[in-house]
Protein backbone atom coordinates (compact mmCIF):
# COMPACT_ATOMS: atom_id res chain seq x y z
CA UNK A 1 0.00 0.00 0.00
CA UNK A 2 1.67 3.45 -0.56
CA UNK A 3 0.59 6.47 1.32
CA UNK A 4 0.77 10.15 0.94
CA UNK A 5 3.33 11.63 2.64
CA UNK A 6 2.31 15.36 2.40
CA UNK A 7 0.31 17.66 4.81
CA UNK A 8 -2.58 16.72 3.17
CA UNK A 9 -2.18 13.13 3.38
CA UNK A 10 -1.23 12.84 7.06
CA UNK A 11 -4.66 14.81 7.79
CA UNK A 12 -6.36 12.73 5.39
CA UNK A 13 -5.43 9.41 7.19
CA UNK A 14 -6.01 10.68 10.30
CA UNK A 15 -9.62 13.07 9.81
CA UNK A 16 -10.87 10.67 7.07
CA UNK A 17 -9.77 7.30 7.46
CA UNK A 18 -9.75 7.10 11.67
CA UNK A 19 -6.25 6.64 12.04
CA UNK A 20 -6.21 8.62 15.76
CA UNK A 21 -2.69 7.18 16.71
CA UNK A 22 -2.00 10.36 14.48
CA UNK A 23 -2.90 12.84 16.83
CA UNK A 24 0.40 13.15 19.20
CA UNK A 25 2.31 13.20 16.26
CA UNK A 26 -0.06 16.25 14.71
CA UNK A 27 -0.39 17.60 18.21
CA UNK A 28 3.17 17.96 18.29
CA UNK A 29 3.42 19.61 15.02
CA UNK A 30 1.68 22.77 16.60
CA UNK A 31 4.17 22.88 19.56
CA UNK A 32 6.09 25.54 17.89
CA UNK A 33 3.96 27.64 16.25
CA UNK A 34 2.48 27.81 19.76
CA UNK A 35 5.44 28.61 21.23
CA UNK A 36 6.20 31.65 18.67
CA UNK A 37 2.58 32.89 19.04
CA UNK A 38 3.47 32.83 23.12
CA UNK A 39 6.13 34.52 22.98
CA UNK A 40 4.94 37.42 20.17
CA UNK A 41 2.24 37.75 22.98
CA UNK A 42 5.61 38.80 25.40
CA UNK A 43 5.45 35.96 27.64
CA UNK A 44 8.07 33.78 28.32
CA UNK A 45 7.83 29.99 28.35
CA UNK A 46 9.08 28.06 31.71
CA UNK A 47 7.35 25.46 33.00
CA UNK A 48 3.82 26.27 33.85
CA UNK A 49 3.66 30.14 32.53
CA UNK A 50 2.01 29.48 29.51
CA UNK A 51 -1.04 29.92 32.16
CA UNK A 52 -0.10 33.29 32.46
CA UNK A 53 -0.69 33.80 29.02
CA UNK A 54 -4.08 32.13 28.11
CA UNK A 55 -6.88 31.02 29.96
CA UNK A 56 -7.57 28.32 28.20
CA UNK A 57 -7.83 26.35 24.82
CA UNK A 58 -10.74 25.24 22.73
CA UNK A 59 -11.80 23.74 19.48
CA UNK A 60 -14.16 23.78 17.18
CA UNK A 61 -16.62 21.51 17.64
CA UNK A 62 -17.93 18.70 14.69
CA UNK A 63 -21.86 18.35 14.27
CA UNK A 64 -22.96 15.12 16.06
CA UNK A 65 -23.53 13.52 12.17
CA UNK A 66 -19.43 14.42 11.80
CA UNK A 67 -18.82 12.37 15.23
CA UNK A 68 -20.58 9.80 15.01
CA UNK A 69 -18.55 9.12 11.23
CA UNK A 70 -15.70 9.50 12.06
CA UNK A 71 -15.57 8.35 15.51
CA UNK A 72 -13.80 11.75 17.16
CA UNK A 73 -13.69 15.54 16.83
CA UNK A 74 -10.12 16.15 15.30
CA UNK A 75 -9.91 19.79 16.63
CA UNK A 76 -10.59 18.39 20.23
CA UNK A 77 -7.77 16.22 19.77
CA UNK A 78 -5.05 18.56 18.60
CA UNK A 79 -6.68 21.22 21.53
CA UNK A 80 -6.19 18.35 23.87
CA UNK A 81 -2.61 17.90 23.18
CA UNK A 82 -2.16 21.49 23.56
CA UNK A 83 -3.92 22.16 26.79
CA UNK A 84 -2.37 18.68 28.23
CA UNK A 85 1.41 19.76 27.46
CA UNK A 86 1.22 23.30 28.72
CA UNK A 87 -0.95 22.56 31.64
CA UNK A 88 -4.14 24.96 30.38
CA UNK A 89 -7.70 24.33 30.57
CA UNK A 90 -9.26 22.31 27.35
CA UNK A 91 -12.72 24.34 27.51
CA UNK A 92 -15.37 23.24 25.56
CA UNK A 93 -17.03 26.66 25.14
CA UNK A 94 -19.10 25.84 21.94
CA UNK A 95 -21.99 23.89 20.37
CA UNK A 96 -22.42 23.35 16.87
CA UNK A 97 -25.85 24.20 15.73
CA UNK A 98 -26.87 22.33 12.98
CA UNK A 99 -24.94 19.51 10.29
CA UNK A 100 -23.21 21.28 7.36
CA UNK A 101 -21.87 19.29 4.19
CA UNK A 102 -17.81 19.19 3.82
CA UNK A 103 -16.88 22.27 3.43
CA UNK A 104 -14.18 21.16 1.66
CA UNK A 105 -16.94 20.86 -1.24
CA UNK A 106 -18.03 24.38 -1.07
CA UNK A 107 -16.84 27.74 -2.21
CA UNK A 108 -15.93 30.54 -0.52
CA UNK A 109 -19.28 32.29 -0.27
CA UNK A 110 -21.13 28.99 0.16
CA UNK A 111 -19.10 28.71 3.60
CA UNK A 112 -19.67 32.03 4.90
CA UNK A 113 -23.14 31.57 4.33
CA UNK A 114 -23.14 28.07 5.80
CA UNK A 115 -21.21 29.58 8.85
CA UNK A 116 -23.58 31.99 9.98
CA UNK A 117 -25.10 31.72 13.40
CA UNK A 118 -23.82 27.74 13.34
CA UNK A 119 -22.09 28.13 16.60
CA UNK A 120 -23.47 28.90 20.53
CA UNK A 121 -21.78 28.80 23.77
CA UNK A 122 -22.00 26.45 26.31
CA UNK A 123 -22.71 28.55 29.13
CA UNK A 124 -21.18 25.83 31.69
CA UNK A 125 -17.69 26.32 29.99
CA UNK A 126 -18.10 29.97 28.89
CA UNK A 127 -17.93 30.55 32.88
CA UNK A 128 -15.43 28.26 33.96
CA UNK A 129 -13.64 31.06 31.36
CA UNK A 130 -14.54 33.63 33.19
CA UNK A 131 -13.94 32.60 36.39
CA UNK A 132 -10.20 31.51 35.39
CA UNK A 133 -9.94 34.58 34.11
CA UNK A 134 -11.29 36.72 37.12
CA UNK A 135 -8.97 35.08 39.45
CA UNK A 136 -5.68 36.05 37.68
CA UNK A 137 -7.02 39.07 37.12
CA UNK A 138 -4.85 40.51 40.27
CA UNK A 139 -1.72 38.88 38.98
CA UNK A 140 -1.61 39.53 35.46
CA UNK A 141 -1.46 42.88 33.85
CA UNK A 142 -3.70 41.73 31.11
CA UNK A 143 -7.01 44.07 30.08
CA UNK A 144 -9.07 40.70 28.89
CA UNK A 145 -9.61 37.03 29.55
CA UNK A 146 -7.48 35.36 26.09
CA UNK A 147 -8.29 32.02 24.69
CA UNK A 148 -6.72 29.84 21.69
CA UNK A 149 -9.76 28.52 19.16
CA UNK A 150 -7.68 24.99 17.81
CA UNK A 151 -9.07 23.76 14.05
CA UNK A 152 -7.28 21.43 11.96
CA UNK A 153 -7.46 23.40 8.73
CA UNK A 154 -7.81 27.32 7.66
CA UNK A 155 -9.36 27.96 4.36
CA UNK A 156 -11.40 30.69 4.35
CA UNK A 157 -11.38 31.73 7.95
CA UNK A 158 -15.32 31.70 7.96
CA UNK A 159 -15.65 28.78 10.47
CA UNK A 160 -12.99 30.38 12.61
CA UNK A 161 -14.54 33.84 12.52
CA UNK A 162 -17.85 32.05 13.40
CA UNK A 163 -16.58 30.20 16.06
CA UNK A 164 -14.62 34.12 17.64
CA UNK A 165 -17.79 35.96 17.12
CA UNK A 166 -19.84 33.32 19.03
CA UNK A 167 -17.65 33.03 22.04
CA UNK A 168 -16.98 37.16 22.54
CA UNK A 169 -20.61 37.61 22.29
CA UNK A 170 -21.76 35.10 24.73
CA UNK A 171 -18.14 36.15 27.10
CA UNK A 172 -19.13 38.41 30.01
CA UNK A 173 -15.38 39.58 30.31
CA UNK A 174 -13.26 41.43 27.43
CA UNK A 175 -11.67 38.83 25.56
CA UNK A 176 -9.24 38.00 22.85
CA UNK A 177 -9.45 34.78 20.48
CA UNK A 178 -6.59 33.43 18.71
CA UNK A 179 -6.60 31.25 16.65
CA UNK A 180 -4.20 28.02 15.86
CA UNK A 181 -4.81 25.61 12.63
CA UNK A 182 -2.72 22.54 11.57
CA UNK A 183 -2.82 23.45 8.02
CA UNK A 184 -3.61 26.22 5.69
CA UNK A 185 -5.40 25.16 2.20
Amino acid sequence: MQYDHTMKGWLALYKYRGNEELAPLLGSMLQPVFEQLTLALGETLKRGSATACWDGITYVPVSSVRAEERGFNQAEQLAAHLAFHYQLPLLALLNRERHTGKQSFKSRSERISDTKKLFRTDAGSLGRLEHIYTSKTERTARTKARILLIDDIYTTGSTAEACAEAIIAGCSVPLEVFVLTWARS
